[in-house]
């Protein structure tokens, strides 16, 4: 027997799943590998408790010639920087707190962080920064990591930031979010943010692989972002293309132990997230963490409509991207049951709470918001079919 979340496979009907058609989804993810989407990488199902699809292909690393490194398989186990699939690791670390009534999100940021009501901030909520809505950006940090491992100093960032939009215009935060909630989650329990995650969610869990930074494992072990797509990719003002590679996969994004950036995990631990949010904050041993009633708050829809970042509507709940009825990452309709997040432009995990199936697809290949619509929404429609 393996060892949870590396489960064996059971019988997909044994689960109530469609055998052929959760085949339709794996021939998909293959051919978006062979057709050179991502260079490698894993796609793992679960439902009802027990895994039922565990897919690994291609490369981490030494895909390119010039890296200098033999090419290196990739192994179920395999860990990924998987950048913004660690947003809602903080959204549940909140949730968690409100959960034992240590905080209110609908609370100004200022009342907690008094010098960030600087420059007209003061109303700026919690709940307006994890459903992205605050407004600021930060264009100058995101491009600048010499000061992330200086508290004192993105803190100062974050004080004389200017709203660049009136507070409740959707803006997707890449870095100021998870900057802003580390901040508040210590001055609120008082406790670091990534400590929290390690000893009330990835060690009750059984999910040793799901936490941020290295945290000891060797750099060379970890599969490589790749950036496959134009010169000239503009997010939140920023240019994410440039020097895209250099950024993502350095030591120094990976261990700020920032929960917007630095998680690093495989897709096994992220769908066994995933379910235990699914089952509505019960472990896979039985244990209870969090009530039902929260989770659901930050798994449903708060927020709709037009990011200025992206460019895209965007149906959003607190920290998580949300399903909607027409199309989202989760399928081209019908996914208002859906909740997760995107990882860069490679990575996706998400929960279904109409179907109750988890899933965690992790890969190295970027490109763009375009790219995302054309891998995604396709898979996850068919592996959401196949659920009966």
């Amino acid at each position: 027997m393996s060892i949870f979340p590396y489960d064996d496979l059971v019988d997909p009907t044994s689960v109530g799943m469609d055998e052929q058609k959760l085949a339709f989804a794996v021939e998909t993810f293959r051919n978006q590998f062979k057709r050179g989407s991502f260079p490698g990488g894993q796609m793992v199902v679960r439902r009802r408790g027990k895994m039922v699809l565990n897919e690994a292909c291609g490369v981490g690393s030494g895909w390119r010639e010039d890296e200098g490194v033999p090419p290196m398989q990739v192994q179920p186990d395999t860990p990924f920087p998987v950048l913004s699939a660690g947003k809602p690791l903080a959204a549940v670390a909140f949730a968690m707190l409100e959960d034992r009534g240590l905080v209110h999100v609908e609370t100004p940021v200022a009342e907690i962080i008094p010098e960030f009501a600087r420059h007209g901030k003061g109303e700026i909520t919690i709940l307006d920064v994890m459903t992205h809505c605050s407004g600021i950006t930060l264009p100058g940090l995101v491009e600048d990591m010499s000061i992330w491992h200086d508290r004192q100093a993105v803190l100062e960032q974050l004080i004389e930031a200017r709203p660049v939009y009136r507070r409740g215009t959707m803006m997707y935060a890449a870095y100021e979010y998870g900057w802003l909630l580390s901040e508040l989650f210590l001055r609120i329990s008082g406790r670091l943010l990534p400590g929290f995650v390690v000893e009330e969610i990835s060690t009750p869990l059984d999910l040793p692989a799901l936490r941020l930074g290295l945290a000891g494992r060797d750099a060379e072990q970890i599969a490589w972002n790749y950036w496959l797509g134009k010169e000239k990719v503009i997010v939140s003002g920023v240019n994410v293309a440039e020097n895209f590679e250099e950024r993502n996969n350095s030591p120094q994004q990976i261990n700020s132990l920032n929960p917007a950036v630095s998680l690093v995990t495989d897709a096994a631990s992220l769908a066994a997230f995933y379910e235990f949010l699914v089952q509505g904050g019960i472990t896979h041993t039985g244990e209870r963490l969090i009530s039902e009633e929260i989770l659901l708050k930050y798994t449903t829809k708060n927020v709709f409509g037009l990011d200025r970042s992206s460019k895209f509507f965007s149906s959003l709940g607190r920290g998580f991207m949300v399903g909607a009825r027409f199309v989202s990452s989760y399928g081209w309709w019908g996914t208002q049951g859906c909740f997760g997040h995107v990882g860069g432009f490679s990575s996706l995990a998400f929960g279904d709470h109409d179907t109750k199936m988890a899933a965690g697809i992790v890969t190295n290949g970027n490109r763009d918001f375009i790219d995302v619509i054309k891998r995604f929404p396709t898979l996850c429609q068919k592996l959401r079919r196949a659920c009966m």
